[in-house]
């Protein structure tokens, strides 16, 4: 199976009209600061994508409390994208990868040696990597028999779920892969590209009933079963998830808690228009509360 580099840049966002160029994002970070009801407030913002304020500034993931990975395109780049990372606290950012492919959705992979990647390899194929975290090497593939992945998620040492992206008009589908057999096994078609490891191991995902209506469901690895964790916001389906088990999400330029134990339902926690963001979209928690935003 082969994916073309056309719906690689699609995956990513890309307006159809400006080819490889992709859109401009810029990146927020937040204190996240608990209310005596449970609400989580952002505070503090700092803009932290100055370094590039025209390009594309994409799918943070914190891999320690100082060290925040994404996926990059310069303006002058109209090819590929990159790795980057950024250290907030020393205000350095770090080119991590420099190749003639592209790569994007940086992850630290468990263990803590390693982050894994999708990259688009030379006939277009795309490949899940693993690359060293001290690039002592140039890394390698981890499924080198699957292609077609777009964003994925590791559940643990061996095991990852993987969106798999549909070709010839079918829809993307949600599966599993052990590094050991190298099988896809599939869980859920129709899905979205956030996925997220919950505290107690199970899996979150988006499931897009119809065009209009959105679940945000858990896959039991042990029970091997799904269920509603609840129903998306409309046209929202960028989450992520807290520690304690609480769903972040936003919609426009305001942003969104669920908490299952406590909520039946989202509930507003801020606006971030007065920081002139207009829309929210990818996000990312460190494990000592500080939450980066995807903005326009």
């Amino acid at each position: 199976m082969r994916i073309s580099i056309v719906s690689f840049v699609l995956l990513l966002g890309l307006h159809p009209a400006h080819a490889q160029k992709l859109e401009h994002f810029d990146l927020i970070l937040f204190s996240l600061n608990k209310q005596n009801d449970s609400s989580w407030r952002p505070a503090a913002p700092r803009f932290i994508s100055g370094f590039n304020p025209r390009g594309y500034n994409n799918q943070p993931q914190f891999f320690s409390p100082y060290d925040l990975y994404l996926t990059v395109q310069t303006p002058d780049d109209t090819t590929q994208t990159e790795i980057y990372s950024l250290n907030p606290a020393l205000r350095t950012t770090t080119r991590v990868t420099a190749t003639t492919t592209a790569e994007y959705s940086p992850t630290l992979m468990p263990g803590g040696k390693y982050f894994s990647a999708v990259r688009v390899e030379e006939d277009g194929s795309q490949r899940l990597w693993a690359f060293p975290l001290d690039r002592s090497d140039n890394g390698r593939p981890v499924f080198p028999q699957i292609t077609g992945v777009g964003y994925h998620c590791w559940l643990h040492d061996t095991l990852a779920a993987l969106f798999i992206v549909g070709e010839n008009n079918n829809s993307h589908y949600l599966a599993l892969a052990g590094t050991g057999r190298q099988q896809l096994q599939r869980i859920a078609f129709n899905v979205g590209r956030c996925l997220q490891k919950m505290p107690d191991g199970r899996l979150a995902f988006v499931q897009k009933a119809t065009e209009q209506t959105w679940f945000i469901k858990t896959f039991d690895l042990k029970k091997k079963s799904s269920d509603i964790l609840v129903k998306t916001m409309p046209g929202s389906e960028d989450f992520v998830l807290l520690p304690d088990g609480t769903l972040l999400s936003g919609q426009g330029a305001k942003l969104f808690q669920f908490n299952p134990r406590r909520q039946t339902d989202w509930k507003e926690v801020a606006d971030l228009s007065r920081f002139g963001v207009k829309n929210i979209s990818r996000m990312a928690v460190s494990s000592d509360g500080k939450l980066a935003v995807v903005v326009q």
